[in-house]
């Protein structure tokens, strides 16, 4: 599936019927995801998109500087991108072209988001945190289960907390690794015999911080269930 980018926004100044066309196939696209209940990347795809024509509209006086230059490389030391600008003239007439597909568009973007807000809102209160065992002061490294009921699996994964700066701006990001999966129903195996086997194989954490995310929710799991446990589960610790 097309990701929608900026770009069709900037050439609706040439060709806003082209761009009107390339924009509705592509939330036909994306609807079409939602009504399988398959939450990502669509639909962080849309909430990215939003935000930048969002900051584009309020940045409108600078439009014209940001369109007459092109990325060429990027200063690392720095965090920022190197520009390179060229001679092109971006007309009023062609800025107000872009403005207002940027308007027309926005509304019916946010029409698809809210659609995935709702499937995302659904999944998160219907899925449970639970702390197995005790739990210990350093809880930035752990492990936490999370089922598949159409697979009947459990998928075991191992989470790192960290800060990250970017932009002089810190924020919280969560690694996962996939350490195994056991191909029985949830309710087979008590998390806790889960959590002394895990202390068993990987004696580096005697006492690791270890979450049973628990939901009834038979939704696509690498799409849906498994990227709003990670949501979750970020939003917990970091509590």
């Amino acid at each position: 599936m097309k990701k929608l980018t900026l770009d069709i926004f900037i050439s609706a100044a040439e060709d806003s019927e082209l761009s009107e066309y390339k924009l509705l196939a592509a939330l036909k696209n994306y609807k079409e995801q939602l009504h399988k209940n398959k939450l990502y990347p669509v639909f962080g795809e849309l909430v990215e998109l939003s935000n930048e024509l969002r900051d584009l509209l309020e940045q409108r006086n600078n439009l014209k500087n940001m369109l007459s230059k092109k990325i060429v490389g990027v200063d690392l030391e720095n965090q920022s991108l190197i520009y390179e600008y060229t001679s092109e003239n971006i007309s009023e007439d062609k800025l107000s072209k872009i403005f207002d597909f940027i308007e027309w568009a926005l509304p019916k973007i946010k029409e698809v988001v809210e659609e995935g807000a709702a499937i995302y809102d659904f999944v998160e209160s219907n899925m449970n945190i639970k702390e197995i065992g005790i739990v210990p002061l350093y809880k930035d490294e752990g492990y936490f289960f999370i089922p598949s009921h159409a697979d009947k699996t459990t998928f075991i994964y191992k989470f790192l907390l960290s800060n990250i700066v970017t932009s002089n701006v810190p924020f919280k990001s969560l690694k996962t690794q996939l350490l195994e999966s056991i191909h029985e129903p949830p309710a087979i195996i008590p998390p806790e015999t889960i959590k002394l086997d895990l202390i068993k194989k990987y004696p580096e954490l005697p006492n690791p911080a270890t979450y049973n995310l628990e939901t009834d929710i038979d939704f696509p799991f690498n799409e849906t269930v498994l990227p709003v446990a990670k949501r979750k589960l970020m939003r917990f610790l970091a509590a």
